[in-house]
């Protein structure tokens, strides 16, 4: 029992990038570098111009994060690895209030391939007009709009059951959504994270895919990122 007591508590204060199945805390790009065909990320359909770029303007932790400029459909296919199980997904988004002029997306495709076919399973809509962000799917699922937390970094979390087709989409510790996951047919997976604006500029760091462990949910864990810092350019 105590064996089994010592695993929880590490599984307690590991960081999530120790646990990851995936993460990118985009560390090892040099500053300005597009991430066409680099580390797993491209442009939707494999457009070099969709893409997006590492940037040492802002970082949650450490000097990196990944920016996701104006013209920016910057997506990061799993070819097989998340069909199965539970999984959180956890990023943390900067959006600056004056940067915010157009649509902003967080998306997840349950299918993705270049060219199609495509399903959208997560769709998290940074409304520019009420200032709030929505579940787009949120009428076959518990949903309700939450207001955007401008100017500092702010947690994106979803929780995944891919046994039941079930999610639980969380934005700066309140939930958003949850409810059923393959809502439009498709498979229950994750295929693909898209990072899509129609023409504002927002900033993401510390991606993290993993596990959800029964011993993590039975402790009430809640997000699993860094307690991060801003960093603006001289």
């Amino acid at each position: 029992m105590k064996k089994a007591i010592i695993v929880i508590a590490a599984l307690a204060i590991a960081p999530a990038s120790a646990l990851a199945q995936w993460s990118d805390d985009f560390e090892s790009y040099g500053d300005g570098q597009q991430l066409f065909n680099v580390g797993g990320w491209t442009g939707w359909d494999d457009t070099q111009g969709a893409s997006g770029n590492a940037t040492s303007a802002y970082a949650h932790t450490g000097n990196r994060s990944i920016q996701a400029h104006s013209a920016a459909d910057a997506i990061h296919p799993f070819s097989g690895q998340f069909t199965s199980g539970q999984w959180t997904l956890t990023a943390w988004m900067l959006l600056n209030r004056n940067d915010h002029t157009a649509a902003t997306y967080f998306i997840v495709n349950n299918q993705y391939n270049h060219g199609g076919p495509y399903s959208w399973t997560i769709e998290m809509n940074f409304d520019v007009g009420s200032g709030t962000v929505i579940d787009d799917f949120g009428s076959f699922r518990n949903a309700a709009p939450l207001a955007i937390a401008y100017d500092r970094w702010a947690e994106i979390r979803i929780d995944f059951d891919l046994d039941n087709d079930t999610q639980t989409t969380w934005y700066d510790g309140q939930q958003l959504s949850t409810g059923v996951l393959a809502y439009n047919g498709g498979p229950a997976e994750i295929a693909n994270i898209d990072l899509f604006s129609t023409g504002a500029v927002s900033y993401f760091d510390d991606f993290n895919i993993i596990p959800a462990p029964s011993a993590l949910a039975l402790l009430g864990i809640g997000g699993l990122g860094f307690a991060g810092r801003r960093r603006r350019r001289a």
